[in-house]
């Protein structure tokens, strides 16, 4: 019992220190510098496709997660493409800033919130 209780936790801490290394050893969901070859127009439109992607599959895995066995459902068939969108959208951004189009980036960007002065006249 003991030996078994003593395995657990030596994997479960080999596998918290892994959890930690992304910062470290790169993104593992995306390719390194998968992007660097695309121009700012690319980088504009990758990233309009990527976050409707992402939209999708958030509004998928909320509705999965109301149902009988849906965190499973989640874990196992949404969450990696889930997260392999958000380090594409994290390497996208990365490029556009690297190739100083942060125009192209932030007409792409969603608006945290609306411009006061959004319905008044100048």
């Amino acid at each position: 019992m003991r030996t078994k209780l003593g395995a657990a936790v030596l994997i479960a801490t080999v596998l918290g220190g892994c959890a930690t290394s992304v910062n470290v050893v790169g993104d593992p969901f995306v390719a390194p510098a998968k992007f660097q070859f695309l121009r700012c127009e690319d980088i504009a439109k990758r990233l309009v496709d990527t976050q409707k992607r992402e939209r999708e599959l958030r509004a998928l895995m909320d509705r999965a997660a109301t149902g009988v066995g849906g965190g499973a459902v989640n874990m196992f068939v949404y969450e990696p493409d889930y997260q392999t969108v958000q380090s594409e959208l994290r390497q996208l951004r990365e490029a556009a800033v690297d190739k100083r189009c942060a125009a192209e980036a932030e007409k792409t960007a969603p608006s945290a919130a609306p411009k006061a002065n959004a319905g008044r006249r100048p």
